[in-house]
């Protein structure tokens, strides 16, 4: 490979790597980790050593499948996500703490236990450190992998001879982190220094993210991929890196490269201080601890008999805890949360999801109508892959409900029940034996169309991508109910502790499994991948 070449391939890795969004605000105190005590599977992965190779094993089991097997964002959840999963051969990342923009150790790790608040980018803060230590290590050499091919194909396009060895070379001293921005000496938070960084914030972040922080004044920006993005809006509590003074300090220092977020110029390290003491004055109390997906545990108490409705004056002396969720495909006016409830007593259990919807939508019958809905995935695995219904070997159960089945009752509407006034003879005159064959979905089996529909649930088994399927009738026992109060849904789940079925998530008291939720908004057009979901929680079933 000629130097002349080499340059110019250094010079592609400049103009080329312009992809972003895997990064941290610096190492951080870990939110969430104190006071709850890791698994025993956690326990016994803790004796062992961070390594490349582990955190291989780690980003296949977690990673892959919003990632992709390269790290090149095209994993077979990518579609369903927006912002897209990033393209770590790119190079290029977001939240950074060193001057030459490349992530150190300490800030991939971080990122990792916090994840990436408004995206879909989930926290691992129930992994040990040796494990996010390993799957930071692999993220980096997926960069310098993915650099690499990049200058592959740059020779081939040059139609010059290609030198892996020194292409290696240049990929590894362009993911070599330099030295982290120094910043500052924190002053103390004062009357006087948030004046102060009041009259910064009108100069130089106002034009963007609004004089109160809100974001209203930009309607949408892009990033240097061509991906559209918003300034920030800080009342909402959602902050990339984290929103204490030093983490804001580091996003004026360094900027969110790739981004149209730059560095600040200020006239002194004091001012970048001010300024974060006043943009941390905008964010309202506990905003963003609302919206961080940390993972907790729930505790399914034994009772001697279960509620038999959602509003059943029974839950109120049961303790309930808030799932914050995010969309898969982000927007700003989401539900931001349930509230989950669960009881048993032996031979049931029973889950109360509770959240806040303006609107009732409960409409199937139209092209562009979408009724809400919510579901309960669940699953006995030691530690579960992500949000992305199990994998080969390892079942999860998936409990559904929607408003449109608890709006039918026992039989599914039809045209004629919303426009009652319909001509119904289009076909003309039908022999009763032919006239099922006129509801296509249901003639061929397709349980969603089925003549009737007992419960406004259903229960499904999967073992990963496109094998989603529903139980057959024998081995379903859920059972749901709903209730609607000023706007508010409650939903009650209810099933069966035990099963001898194989691809059913059998619960046994004195043991725990895994749970998340999910919620649609019909009023906003969620359907099918396009909802908003929970990070997994541990649910304990008391003896």
């Amino acid at each position: 490979m000629k130097a002349s070449t080499a340059a110019r391939f250094v010079g592609f890795l400049v103009l080329a790597a312009t992809i972003g969004w895997l990064g941290c605000s610096g190492p951080g105190p870990a939110q969430g980790d104190q006071g709850r005590p890791p698994s025993l599977e956690r326990q016994a992965s803790h004796a062992r050593t961070a390594s490349l190779e582990w955190g291989r094993e780690l980003f296949a089991r977690q990673c892959v499948v919003c990632h992709g097997e390269r790290g090149d964002g095209q994993g077979q959840a990518a579609y369903l996500l927006s912002p897209l999963p990033r393209d770590f051969g790119s190079g290029r990342f977001r939240l950074v703490s060193t001057a030459n923009s490349v992530p150190s150790q300490a800030d991939l790790e971080a990122l990792l236990r916090r994840g990436m608040p408004g995206s879909a980018m989930p926290p691992f803060d129930w992994m040990q450190d040796e494990e996010r230590a390993s799957l930071a290590l692999f993220v980096r050499q997926l960069a310098e992998d993915g650099l690499v091919r990049g200058l592959e194909a740059y020779a081939a396009e040059q139609e010059e001879a290609f030198d892996e060895a020194e292409a290696r070379a240049i990929a590894h001293e362009r993911m070599t982190p330099g030295a982290e921005v120094d910043l500052g000496l924190a002053p103390a938070a004062s009357a006087e220094l948030g004046e102060r960084g009041r009259a910064l914030y009108a100069i130089s972040c106002a034009a963007c993210h609004g004089a109160d922080g809100r974001a209203r004044a930009v309607d949408v920006q892009w990033n240097e991929d061509g991906t559209p993005t918003r300034p920030r809006d800080f009342t909402a509590g959602i902050f990339k890196g984290g929103s204490r003074r030093e983490d804001i300090v580091r996003r004026l220092r360094c900027g969110l490269p790739g981004s149209p977020m730059p560095s600040t110029e200020l006239a002194t390290p004091a001012d970048a201080w001010a300024l974060a003491t006043f943009v941390t004055s905008l964010v309202p109390p506990g905003a963003e601890e609302r919206v961080l997906q940390l993972r907790t545990r729930i505790v399914a108490h034994r009772v001697r008999s279960l509620p038999a409705s959602p509003a059943a004056r029974e839950w109120k002396d049961v303790a309930s805890v808030r799932l914050p969720l995010t969309p898969l495909w982000w927007r700003d006016q989401r539900v931001e949360g349930v509230e989950l409830a669960a009881l048993h007593d032996g031979k049931r259990l029973a889950v109360r999801l509770t959240w806040e919807d303006a609107t009732d939508d409960h409409e199937l019958l139209g092209t562009e109508t979408f009724s809400d809905l919510c579901a309960l995935q669940l699953t006995a695995a030691p530690e579960p892959p992500l949000f992305t219904m199990g994998a080969a070997g390892e079942s999860v159960n998936i409990w559904s409900w929607k408003a449109g089945w608890e709006a039918e009752g026992v039989r599914p509407r039809d045209v004629v029940d919303r426009y009652p006034n319909l001509s119904a003879d289009l076909y003309g005159p039908q022999p009763d034996e032919v006239r099922p064959l006129f509801i296509t979905a249901r003639a061929v089996g397709n349980p969603m169309a089925a003549e009737e529909r007992p419960v406004a649930g259903e229960e499904l088994s999967a073992q990963g991508f496109g094998t989603l399927a529903p139980l057959s009738a024998g081995k379903r026992t859920l059972d749901v109910h709903s209730e609607r109060h000023d706007g508010v849904w409650q939903v009650l789940f209810t099933r069966a502790l035990a099963s001898d079925a194989p691809e059913v998530v059998a619960l046994v008291p004195g043991t725990r499994a895994f749970l998340a939720a999910a919620v649609w908004d019909g009023s906003a057009g969620d359907r099918n991948g396009q909802k908003s979901v929970s990070v997994w929680q541990e649910l304990e079933i008391e003896p």
